[in-house]
């Protein structure tokens, strides 16, 4: 049993790329990055979505947000960026490892999906950046692509990290099941002395 988690797994590892596997790998990076596209408009910038957000957290912890608005609704649109361009990655991460199966060794075929869901994330972060520019309420800003950097970075290390320990945790389990199935066959050889 594998020990990469079931959204991860390649179905059509070993058999030639289709466009259905084409289409199953890069459509959720398309409707993802649709939802940046759409969060880019003006009536999404800072100034819409300030009072609504105000009013839906207020709900929740009452006055205790409102003695300094302004610099909480700009760090959770900061988390935001972080969160969302984290998971852009992920996400690009697994169109990556869906089609690069056939191409390289498993740990250099994990390396380069890595790696280019980094740079997929840098580009669409830039490409987002450059159109608010031209919006009259939104400013683009190279922070905040270095911001959606690393939390595709951030998202991408603890994902690499994640798989490298369910394997060994999972080698672990095997090689600990495959020791207690044994001491019957070691007892029964070896008798007690």
């Amino acid at each position: 049993m594998s020990s990469t988690p079931y959204f991860l797994t390649n179905p059509y590892a070993g058999a030639p790329m289709r466009r259905s596997v084409l289409f199953q790998a890069w459509l959720p990076v398309f409707l993802f990055s649709l939802t940046f596209a759409a969060e880019s408009t003006s009536y999404l910038g800072a100034n819409h979505t300030s009072q609504s957000l105000h009013n839906f957290l207020h709900q929740f912890l009452g006055a205790s947000i409102d003695s300094n608005w302004g610099f909480t609704h700009h760090m959770l649109r900061k988390i935001g960026h972080f969160t969302g361009y984290g998971t852009l990655s992920l996400i690009c991460y697994r169109g990556f490892r869906l089609t690069l199966c056939n191409i390289f060794n498993w740990l250099r075929h994990s390396l380069v999906a890595h790696a280019l869901a980094v740079l997929i994330t840098i580009l669409v972060a830039s490409a987002d950046e450059i159109h608010q520019t031209f919006l009259p309420n939104r400013t683009g800003s190279f922070s905040d692509v270095l911001l959606d950097t690393a939390g595709a970075a951030a998202f991408q290390i603890l994902l690499f990290m994640a798989i490298r320990l369910g394997g060994r945790v999972s080698w672990n389990r095997w090689r600990l099941k495959s020791k207690r199935s044994m001491r019957p066959l070691q007892s029964a050889i070896l008798p007690s002395l």
